[in-house]
Parts: C-alpha cells; sequence; structure tokens
C-alpha cells in the first residue's frame, strides 16, 4: 500500500504515513459516517460534471439527477441556471496519483 500525499510505501497495518503523517486510504477521515465531498467529477461526466457530483455526494444514481435537470429545464427554464450556478461554484475533483508499480 503506498500514501496517497507523498508516495512512500506504508504496512498493510499503518493508519497513517510515517512519513508524511496522511491517513491511510483505508482509515476513516472523520469518523465512521464520512460523506463525500461535493465536488464536480472528472469521471463520468457528461458536460461538466454537476449531474455525477450531486449524485456521488448524496449517494444517487447519476441518471435520475440528469432527468431531474432537464425535467427542471423543460419544465421552468431554471435547471440550467442551477446548473450553470453549480458549475461555477462546485469545485473540481482533484486527481489522485498513484506511483508506479515496480
Amino acid at each position: 500500500m503506498f500514501c496517497t500525499i507523498c508516495g512512500k510505501e506504508m504496512k498493510s497495518g499503518d493508519r497513517f504515513c510515517p512519513s508524511c503523517g496522511g491517513a491511510a486510504p483505508d482509515a476513516p477521515q472523520h469518523g465512521p459516517y464520512t460523506r463525500s465531498r461535493l465536488v464536480r467529477v472528472n469521471q463520468g461526466k457528461k458536460i461538466a460534471g454537476v449531474c455525477a457530483g450531486i449524485a456521488r455526494h448524496n449517494e444517487w444514481d447519476v441518471t435520475m439527477v440528469r432527468v431531474a435537470f432537464l425535467a427542471a429545464i423543460v419544465l421552468h427554464g431554471l435547471g440550467l441556471l442551477a446548473y450553470l450556478i453549480a458549475w461555477i461554484a462546485m469545485p473540481r475533483e482533484e486527481y489522485v496519483y498513484y506511483p508506479a508499480s515496480r
């Protein structure tokens, strides 16, 4: 197992990296009920990743979120405005780079 912050090798039982102090990938970050951060995702996005980010954050099906946005656009026109605001307000997901295995 490798540290996601510094890339140093960790033992399988370590909860924190002995080099940089970062939490192990398997260790809970803030407790047993950790919720994912609301971000625009990079994988599985269609336009900007807003619907996929909302679906991941709330553990919903991404198709249902996309259908809800389309319905809001068609019925009220506010869906487009909400999407654009979310696109601006939501931060982009950060990539996590793992070292190449040797």
